[in-house]
């Protein structure tokens, strides 16, 4: 009998530590920017990828619909798929890219990513690059995207 009583406590503990949801980091107004990078491009590399997560802490869905680059003829929100052979292509998110409410959404390698095209000069690792971004409903915001070298890019990816 004395067992049968320490069951539920014991459950009870093991639930606890489980813990719950995770809390949303998403709240708040509008959306913010962290762990903002982009890929080191050296001389003679005409474009980079700049990833960031964006968190959209307003109650109605947003869309992240242009970025700008000063040091780029062209910077474009792209989305990487894959199709059923296994090949990865890459086009411009038509319309943009959706940020639903209280959600982060990460443009990352291998996704959804800020294409820099026709690159005005090098961009080496450890320089900051200051991209502005554009929002269906938010105010636009500059971001600063740390340039990361392929072995720093590989490292970040892990985490």
């Amino acid at each position: 009998m004395q067992i049968l009583r320490q069951l539920p406590i014991a459950l009870f503990l093991a639930l606890a530590a489980c813990g719950g949801p995770e809390p949303s980091a998403c709240d708040g107004d509008g959306v913010s920017a962290s762990g903002a990078w982009l890929r080191a491009a050296g001389e003679g590399q005409p474009m980079s990828a700049a990833y960031v997560e964006l968190c959209n802490g307003a109650d109605a869905p947003d869309k992240l619909v242009a970025a700008h680059f000063d040091g780029a003829n062209a910077a474009e929100i792209h989305i990487t798929s894959m199709d059923e052979d296994g090949m990865a292509s890459m086009a411009p998110a038509e319309g943009g890219l959706a940020l639903a409410p209280h959600e982060k959404t990460a443009l990352a390698p291998g996704g959804a990513h800020i294409m820099l095209i026709g690159l005005s000069a090098p961009i080496a690792a450890g320089e900051e690059a200051a991209i502005t971004l554009e929002f269906e409903n938010a105010e636009p915001m500059t971001v600063m995207f740390k340039a990361m070298s392929p072995a720093e890019a590989a490292a970040h990816q892990g985490h």
